[in-house]
């Protein structure tokens, strides 16, 4: 239960939400407005979430009921921590007795003195405490940065040329700006700036000297355009904020998206000045070039030219269909009174008086739980023809999902690696375990038990069926001498069964069954229980199955099960299974060599590369990529020139899991392949790779006839980081496709920082 101490964060963290939150959607609803709109409507947002306080102190109070009844309950009260508040006095009470008193007397005399005890801090206390350190640690960065800036400007001198300061009046006279802002010359690493409330000043490099006029009239636009705008001012209110506020997440987000639509307004205001969108792009990233690795002089600053923000920046300042104009006076208003109408009664906001305990406390039936047989009746009713989907399963996939989870998933992908699953968790129950608990478990399975002898098949198979349900190791002897039915159906059910409760007991009945079972499914359903159970002592029996099965389910259902046990001491068989004269049982095995991730299987999947079956080749491809060693490139290379395009895909996207050097001549020639899909992956593979070779090949790609191999062509560009493609990439700006840009720019950005 909340208490008085607590007060302040709550009443905080909900009015402040509530303020931000609406702010946020305002914000969200103004997406097709200008930049400086937007910034409007954080900045008073920001500057509202910091008068609540202040106005709860003035406007009249109401209350609501939602809020949490642990409040300070005393009308009037304010939310103050109760280290801020002083203690109330201790009220006089009447005297006791004279009798009482007596007693009293003589007991205090009989007691001991009491020790006196140092006095303990109040939780109240400590969280103004902490409140308090946190507000100054927020602060102090705002008051070592102004004091820094102080210092720079008193070391800073004026510009040699009279360009400079003539360029300065002109650009103050079109912005209506007052021309006495101060225009300084740093050092040379300086990045440009500007800063200060009362006297403003615009701070810029001395390598500035050396710009040429259309940059000088650009990042002076953008730097006296923050003037303009009292950027500081802003600023300095939403820092004051978030000192206020550090504990609030929603500050610190509101903070970002109030710098971020500040740079895009003054960018707005350089380009309604008549800059070309390209040329200013080109401007703002070489200054971001320029100036990489240096930070902000300080927080009082407002920088041009922030590498964390460039993206975003070159794709707005590209977009000739976005709003540039500053609000109008009338709709600053109007958003200024929203602000206000929306904090008022924020602030006089408070939580209704606590009702009665436990007022709602009555009136709730426990519900029934259902009963044991009921479950076990429900359990029973289930289809048995479930018992196929657990062979099917996982053949088709673990085939599927390997060639698919390779290729598809993976083609656009921003991350460095992609993992085949680990081994999945085993659990004794899951959320399909019937309700019987205790005793009634107990009953259930033994009376199901003895359903195993009935003399109709159909019952002994729902039975063997509800046991597998119950998924208790306890039944697992009775379902293993069920192995041993006369009937097949309720063998392969048994087996099934056994897969699902995944008892290591289990497995030498499974591997008999396996081997000397007459019928090809109860094989076939004993194979994949094996690999359910995923015990090393399976890996001989499902060997020699694989060997030597004359059924093709079974085989390939025993390559599944190996794949799914991971162990080492599989490799041989599987390789030998290479060799098989069914193409299914070929690409499982391969698929099994995989995930197994050995070594030597790298020399049989490479073999495998040359198979006759097109799809065995793309899931050998596929587990090259998985076991990742640079003895498969050249086989893999090879494979570019497959004559199935899905070959090439997936040997491309295997290359790129390798990470290889040497892959990277073969990927440049796929970026030239007929299918547009090897182009595209072969383009993030290099990324991959992030070879300084395949910087040429990739500047090509960036023409390509398909919007998606350019696309991965700058992404994987901005993975290498290699600044001979900087050109390439301010060209790719200026692409058709929306997504072209944003990877250009994105990669850009990438090559900045």
């Amino acid at each position: 239960m909340a208490t008085p101490d607590t007060a302040f964060i709550l009443d905080a963290c909900f009015k402040v939400t509530a303020l931000l939150a609406l702010t946020a959607g305002a914000a969200r609803l103004l997406q097709r407005a200008s930049a400086a709109t937007r910034h409007l409507v954080w900045a008073l947002g920001i500057a509202g979430a910091l008068a609540l306080p202040v106005l709860g102190l003035f406007v009249p109070r109401w209350e609501l009921a939602v809020l949490p009844a642990a409040w300070p309950d005393a009308a009037g009260e304010s939310p103050v921590p109760a280290a801020f508040r002083p203690e109330p006095k201790a009220r006089r009470t009447s005297a006791p007795a004279a009798a009482e008193r007596h007693a009293q007397k003589e007991e205090a005399a009989a007691a001991p003195a009491p020790v006196a005890e140092r006095p303990a801090l109040s939780r109240g206390a400590l969280l103004g405490f902490a409140w308090l350190t946190g507000v100054a640690l927020v602060l102090l960065p705002l008051v070592f940065g102004s004091a820094r800036m102080w210092w720079l400007g008193r070391r800073g001198r004026p510009f040699a040329s009279d360009a400079w300061q003539a360029l300065a009046h002109e650009i103050s006279g079109r912005l209506e700006l007052d021309p006495s802002v101060r225009l300084l010359r740093g050092d040379r690493g300086t990045m440009p700036v500007a800063w200060g409330l009362l006297h403003p000043a615009v701070l810029l490099p001395e390598s500035a000297e050396d710009w040429p006029e259309d940059r000088r009239r650009a990042v002076l636009t953008h730097e006296l355009a923050h003037v303009k705008r009292r950027d500081c001012l802003t600023q300095a209110i939403a820092h004051v904020a978030c000192a206020l506020y550090w504990f609030h997440p929603l500050i610190w987000l509101a903070a970002r998206r109030l710098r971020a639509e500040r740079e895009h307004a003054c960018d707005d205001l350089v380009l309604r000045a008549g800059a070309r969108g390209t040329d200013y792009a080109d401007h703002l990233l070489e200054l971001a070039r320029a100036f990489r690795g240096l930070n902000s002089p300080a927080l009082a600053t407002v920088a041009m030219a922030r590498p964390s923000q460039l993206e975003g920046r070159l794709l707005a300042i590209l977009d000739p269909s976005l709003e540039r104009r500053a609000p109008s006076r009338v709709a600053a208003v109007g958003l200024a009174a929203l602000v206000v109408a929306l904090a008022v009664p924020l602030a006089g906001m408070q939580p209704a008086r606590a009702r009665a305990a436990g007022e709602a406390a009555h009136g709730r039936d426990a519900s029934p739980s259902p009963s044991a047989s009921a479950a076990v009746s429900a359990a029973v009713a289930v289809a048995s023809e479930q018992v196929r989907g657990g062979v099917a399963g996982g053949v088709s996939g673990g085939i599927a999902g390997g060639v698919a989870g390779g290729v598809a998933d993976d083609v656009r992908a921003e991350h460095d690696d992609v993992e085949a699953e680990d081994h999945e968790e085993v659990a004794d129950h899951d959320d399909d375990t019937p309700a019987a608990q205790g005793p009634d478990r107990e009953k259930v399975a033994a009376a199901l038990r003895g359903a195993l002898a009935d003399s109709d098949a159909e019952v002994r198979k729902d039975a063997v069926f509800a046991l597998g349900r119950l998924r208790s190791k306890e039944t697992a002897s009775a379902l293993a001498g069920a192995l041993a039915d006369t009937d097949p159906e309720v063998r392969t059910q048994a087996a099934f069964a056994l897969g699902q409760i995944r008892n290591h007991a289990a497995v030498g009945a499974l591997a008999g069954a396996m081997a000397k079972d007459a019928n090809a499914e109860v094989r076939t359903q004993a194979a994949f229980a094996l690999g359910q159970i995923r015990d090393d002592a399976a890996v001989a029996p499902l060997a020699t199955a694989l060997a030597g099965d004359a059924n093709d389910e079974v085989r390939t259902q025993a390559a599944f099960a190996l794949g799914q046990i991971r162990s080492p001491a599989a490799s041989a068989a599987l390789a030998a299974a290479i060799a098989d004269k069914v193409p299914e049982v070929r690409k499982q095995a391969v698929f099994a060599m995989g995930q197994l991730r050995a070594k030597s299987s790298v020399e049989p999947l490479v073999a495998a590369l040359r198979d006759t079956n097109g799809e065995v080749r793309e899931q050998a491809a596929f587990a090259l990529g998985q076991i990742r060693d640079e003895a498969a490139v050249r086989g893999l290379i090879a494979a570019l020139d497959d004559k199935v395009p899905d070959v090439r895909k997936q040997s491309v996207f295997a290359l790129g899991q390798i990470r290889s050097g040497q892959g990277i001549e073969g990927l440049r020639k796929a970026l030239r392949d007929s299918d547009r899909d090897v182009r595209e992956q072969a383009a993030f593979a290099l990324g991959q790779i992030r070879g300084k070779e395949a910087v040429p090949a990739l500047v090509d790609a960036l023409a390509d006839k398909d919007a998606e191999v350019r696309a991965q062509a700058a992404f994987a560009l901005g993975q290498i980081r290699d600044a001979g493609a900087v050109n390439a990439l301010m060209t790719a700006l200026k692409d058709p496709e929306a997504g072209v840009r944003r990877q250009a720019a994105f990669a850009l950005a990438q090559l900045t920082r």
